[in-house]
């Protein structure tokens, strides 16, 4: 984020909180809420503990802040994930909720909560400005239902989907750097395809391939494909009339370049049978796989400290039907406000001051955490270019309880059992009919 637009947020926000707190007269209006409890729901810790970091202290000032404005309690309740969806409708069918602003995930927003009208309609409060910079766009168009929005998220969302590569084994391999391919725009699926069988190869003489070009964990590497090519396992277009998405002649071309990748090429490292679903991320921080499909958040939980080779993050290639990367959003979470919040503009207007930037936090403060975390200033570019241009694709490919369908048409395409097109076709009319039974249609 820029120093300039830094200042002419802060210098909006001050132009905001003139029109909303100035009556007719010019003295700032007064709200007194008369001790109410708002109180924040999650699966995890939401009460701040100053002692553990600057945010922290941030946010349990600005909590003590905006009860004393306000005159109202703020709490944090914690549910355990397994009982929270259930909890959010049961509380709401009695009339109760959960909490007054309650996080979600994405699949539980929609289709559950949003279309059985368990959330509130938060643009007809008149409190928040969904266009402000505070609030983060990909989550405010996923919760926008008939041009009003129902669900959001404030700040910048954690990075998710990423292609990690081995600076090291690209340079022992005399490859080009993979970052002047990408930030050049020219890292496309074809470019991919010809790095990885330059890095597959069997580096003992044993007749046995011990370095791969590409790996992945789970799904990650047909997913990355889907996403890149302009395609998606679950078409949301029109909210009400879902569809599913692998029959779209951009999926059915990502999909063969999975089995492709896979079986023609001979380029992906498998995993072998009974191994754990992180066996490529292993062998990625072992150094016998060139390009790694996974999220962010494998860097502190695998590499950081552990890899000895170098390693940068990039973005999956483009599909020959895009024009711009993708980013898979998947665990992203949204705010959402029950349908049974007893005066619900109350909240919205706490609610609005919690989330207000804070005015000691310095423009490039967030760098912090991810110059600790990544090897080089390009990943960091990367990350950066996933916020500027909203890179970030939502994947619902869990919220409709389909699971079993998809994961017999990635094996059937792995395997070789069925070619893509058949593979979809056999299960797309059941498909379909099991997403309108989600929604009732």
């Amino acid at each position: 984020m820029k120093n300039w637009l830094r200042v002419a947020v802060v210098s909006g926000l001050v132009l905001v909180v003139l029109v909303v707190t100035l009556t007719a007269g010019g003295k700032e209006e007064k709200y007194n809420f008369k001790g109410r409890t708002i109180t924040y729901s999650a699966w995890w810790e939401l009460r701040p503990d100053p002692g553990v970091s600057l945010e922290m202290e941030r946010k349990a000032r600005r909590a003590a802040e905006v009860e004393k404005k306000y005159n109202v309690k703020i709490d944090y309740v914690n549910i355990p994930w397994g009982e929270y969806l259930g909890r959010y409708i049961t509380s709401a069918m009695a009339g109760d909720r959960i909490a007054d602003i309650a996080i979600v995930e994405a699949e539980w927003f929609y289709p559950t909560l949003l279309m059985n009208n368990f959330c509130t309609n938060l643009s007809d409060l008149g409190v928040f400005d969904f266009t402000a910079e505070k609030f983060e766009p990909v989550t405010v168009n996923l919760g926008t239902y008939q041009g009003k929005v129902y669900a959001y998220e404030t700040g910048r969302l954690y990075p998710r989907g990423v292609l990690f590569w081995n600076k090291s084994m690209f340079a022992r391999e005399g490859l080009p750097d993979l970052y002047k391919i990408f930030f050049n725009y020219e890292w496309t699926w074809e470019k991919m395809l010809e790095l990885a069988k330059r890095l597959t190869k069997d580096t003992d003489g044993d007749g046995i391939i011990d370095q791969w070009g590409i790996g992945g964990a789970n799904q990650r590497l047909e997913r990355a494909l889907v996403i890149s090519n302009n395609a998606c396992y679950i078409d949301i277009t029109d909210r009400e009339d879902p569809k599913f998405g692998l029959t779209h002649p951009n999926a059915i071309e990502a999909l063969q370049m999975h089995q492709d990748l896979i079986l023609k090429h001979g380029v992906v490292s498998m995993s072998p049978e009974g191994a754990p679903w992180d066996y490529n991320v292993h062998a990625f921080v072992e150094g016998k796989i060139g390009m790694l499909v996974g999220q962010f958040w494998k860097i502190s939980d695998y590499m950081k400290g552990k890899m000895q080779d170098e390693y940068g993050v990039v973005l999956f290639p483009m599909g020959p039907k895009a024009k711009e990367y993708a980013s898979e959003m998947t665990g992203h979470n949204f705010k959402t406000m029950p349908i049974t919040v007893k005066n619900p503009k109350e909240v919205a207007i706490v609610e609005n001051a919690m989330t207000e930037p804070f005015p000691d936090e310095a423009p490039d403060e967030w760098r912090e955490y991810y110059e600790l975390n990544v090897n080089d200033e390009e990943s960091i570019k990367t990350v950066e270019m996933i916020w500027e241009k909203q890179l970030g694709v939502v994947n619902l490919q869990w919220a409709f309880g389909i699971n079993d369908i998809f994961y017999t048409i990635e094996w059937e395409v792995m395997t070789g059992n069925k070619t893509p097109t058949a593979a979809v076709e056999e299960r797309a009319q059941e498909a379909q009919m099991r997403i309108k039974d989600a929604l009732n249609l």
